[in-house]
């Protein structure tokens, strides 16, 4: 639109001068209009986006709004000047053009201090000061000289035909502090439109001014085009401040940048070739030797800006992009997200956050390098799917987000449903077909959240609360999910003080030879009274803990009140009978787990044949340094067993690998024991551990029937609610002093 606009000035311009190129007067009338024409537009909209703007940046275009007023009526009383020639009306219309320029300067002055200047590069004020010199050179001695020396007109005529010089130094100054801070600005399109703008209009102020020192001047010449063009491109800005259409995009940006590099060097070429024309070209063999080193000078910096150019454009992309995927990075996604949101007016943006299910674990069982695979692979998946104004990023690790503008639920779902189907089909690495699933979280600003951290902060919530709910899939951030991710912080926020306010308690669960009935040993359980929150479910609080490491410390508490317990059980003459206690993967991984092992049980004095510890597959993430630590627990006497067996891809591939007695029965197969294929698969784990010599425990048992399939099944052990659920100390003393030949709960 405005790009139509200037142009049909510019026909209207050189139409109006072809028609009535031979009258002075019909020329000037034209010009008149054609500029009246483009302040109207200039203060409309200028106006307007002093209207829409509600930051401090206000300010900045009420000053310009003030300035085209007076600018405006200037033109009009010069209309009048032109109609009836009376020279009154030629030096008010001076005298408000002036002030214009004032308002002018103090807007754009203002505008540098609303922008931050502390941003401001110092290299660049070296760049300002040497154009500023040659600038003050030229318009000093082209302009302001001849000026004071030629005229014949009054005092006031004479210094307000000065000032515009000096006006005009004092914009150029600003305008290029001003370049250089729009390089950063969020607005950079709408402020190189003013910069641009104001440049042409100071080009066409000096070269009238010149004209006129030669008496050359006359309206209807190039600097009259410059003029109106100028006018445009400032009213342009206004026309595109906050509207719900796209900014102009300046392809020439990037050659604005590389301007801002030679600006000094160009400054100083131009002022030496002024020198030597001011010397009517009478060069000597020193002066001409000087003007070639000067510019051999400048060539080679040049050369050196060119390659540091190229480098800093390297470090920039490593910085912003992910040098695995070649995706843009955190920090792009940060600044990209904040962007989208402060641009998006009556519409919505989306963030959907990615993570990839149990990627470390397979990460860590195939080595890096398929991660790695794994990884570029999905990027490259995620780009084929998603539109041109669709961004995605890698936040890092196995963490990926899409950016989604105009977004609604309904695209969103579609976005997401092609994303997780996407992600279904296998890889195959090293002979291996791979499915890597996905979970999901997905915020919408304004509707969820109003700020970068908050939608971060949900879409997050709403990813986490999608793994808890089986992985693959995904989940809205909502009202409910905002109750639960308040809970969980409370609980967070607690757990770090429920140890040292002893809130938590062991229980124990008895485990039972499934003939005899008779306790073989138990398991000692985690349970937790908040004083306001009251029972709090250990898979509630347990996976808080596991996330934010305090697992470490409770874990190690666990296992010091176990190993007292049995020791207290078995110095009062009660069945000696092993107690195990589960462990975390954290609690291997911070390195001092056998330490911590061999503490508790010299603390507590017992023996170690009577402690089982409990883990699961997860330990297959460092699972070198797993085997050390289970070998030397077990040869110390320490049973171990595998937790919640069969429920990972890498159960039977664990057995082989890690130093075990025991294999534990995960609940989900024995609930669905009266299935004919999940029956046989339980009696082939059953069949399987005998073989191996392992122990095989059956968890969750609650009911005859299970009860009486497993003891087919020849499972000798198990444990569940048909027998006992977890129960304090007190009671589990109760169920050691008579264990014979009933069931406990009866």
């Amino acid at each position: 639109m405005i790009i139509f606009f200037i142009t049909l000035n510019i026909i209207l311009f050189y139409g109006w001068k072809l028609l009535f190129g031979e009258d002075l007067w019909l020329g000037a009338i034209g010009v008149n209009v054609l500029q009246t024409a483009s302040l109207i537009f200039f203060v409309t909209y200028i106006h307007r986006a002093y209207r829409r703007t509600t930051n401090k940046q206000r300010k900045f275009w009420l000053l310009l709004t003030v300035g085209g007023i007076f600018y405006l009526t200037a033109n009009i009383i010069w209309f009048f000047f032109l109609v009836g020639n009376n020279m009154l009306y030629s030096d008010i219309a001076s005298s408000l053009w002036l002030l214009a320029y004032v308002f002018f300067l103090s807007g754009l002055v203002y505008w540098i201090r609303w922008a931050n200047p502390t941003t401001f590069k110092k290299v660049y004020l070296f760049n300002i000061i040497i154009f500023m010199i040659t600038v003050s050179s030229i318009v000093i001695h082209y302009l302001i000289e001849p000026i004071l020396t030629l005229s014949n007109h009054s005092l006031w005529n004479t210094m307000i035909t000065v000032a515009y010089p000096i006006i005009d130094i004092s914009l150029t100054f600003v305008l290029v502090i001003m370049f250089y801070l729009i390089l950063k600005n969020k607005e950079k399109s709408v402020m190189l439109l003013i910069v641009t703008g104001f440049s042409l209009h100071v080009i066409a102020d000096s070269y009238s001014v010149y004209l006129e020192i030669a008496e050359n001047y006359s309206q209807g010449t190039f600097t009259d085009l410059l003029w109106i063009v100028s006018i445009w491109l400032i009213g342009a800005a206004g026309f595109y401040v906050k509207e719900d259409r796209e900014e102009p995009i300046w392809e020439i940006e990037k050659t604005f940048k590389k301007f801002g590099n030679i600006l000094p060097y160009a400054s100083t070429i131009v002022l030496l070739f002024l020198v030597i024309q001011s010397y009517q070209w009478q060069l000597n063999v020193l002066s001409i030797g000087l003007s070639v080193i000067i510019f051999m000078i400048i060539m080679r910096q040049l050369y050196i800006v060119k390659e540091n150019d190229k480098l800093i454009d390297e470090f920039k992309h490593l910085a912003y992009h992910d040098p695995l995927t070649g995706l843009k990075n955190r920090i792009s996604f940060e600044e990209y997200l904040d962007y989208e949101m402060q641009k998006c007016r009556d519409s919505s943006t989306a963030l959907l956050l990615i993570d990839l299910d149990r990627f470390k674990v397979i990460n860590d069982t195939l080595g890096h390098q398929a991660g790695d695979f794994i990884l570029m692979k999905i990027s490259k998946y995620l780009q084929q799917i998603l539109t041109a104004d669709t961004q995605v990023f890698r936040l890092g690790g196995d963490e990926f987000a899409i950016v989604l503008p105009d977004a609604t639920e309904e695209k969103c779902i579609q976005l997401t449903e092609t994303v997780l189907e996407k992600f279904r089909k296998p890889f195959s690495i090293h002979g291996h077909e791979i499915i890597v699933t996905a979970s999901i979280g997905i915020s919408l600003f304004p509707l969820h959240a109003r700020t970068y951290e908050e939608l971060f902060k949900y879409a997050d919530a709403a990813m986490y609360l999608a793994k808890e709910n089986g992985k693959n899939g995904y989940r809205f951030y909502d009202d409910d999910l905002n109750q639960i991710m308040a809970r969980r912080m409370r609980i967070e926020s607690d757990l770090r003080k429920a140890l040292e306010e002893k809130q938590f308690k062991v229980y124990y669960q008895p485990k039972l030879e499934l003939k005899s009935k008779k306790i073989v040993g138990m398991e000692a359980l985690l349970r937790w009274k908040h004083p306001e929150l009251g029972w709090i479910s250990p898979a509630e609080f347990i996976p808080i803990a596991e996330e934010t490491g305090q697992i470490v410390s409770i874990g190690e508490w666990v296992l010091n009140e176990a190993c007292k317990q049995n020791v207290s059980w078995q110095q009062r003459g009660l069945p000696l009978v092993s107690v195990s206690v589960n462990v975390s993967v954290r609690q291997f991984q911070q390195g001092r787990f056998l330490s911590v092992v061999e503490k508790a049980l010299r603390e507590s004095g017992l023996q170690s044949q009577f402690l089982e510890i409990e883990v699961t597959e997860s330990i297959m993430q460092n699972i070198n340094d797993s085997i050390k630590i289970l070998t030397s627990l077990r040869k110390k006497g320490v049973k171990i067993a595998i937790d919640d067996f069969g429920k990972g891809y890498s159960s039977l591939h664990m057995i082989r690998q890690l130093p075990i007695d025991t294999i534990k029965l995960d609940k989900s197969f024995i609930d669905d024991i009266d299935d004919e294929m999940q029956l046989a698969m339980v009696k082939t784990i059953i069949l399987l551990g005998i073989d191996l010599n392992l122990t095989v425990v059956a968890e969750g048992i609650e009911s005859e029937y299970q009860l009486n399939k497993l003891i087919e099944g020849h499972c000798h052990i198990g444990q569940g609610y048909l027998f006992s659920k977890a129960v304090k100390a007190e009671k589990m003393e109760k169920f050691l002093k008579d264990s014979s030949g009933v069931y406990l709960q009866k």
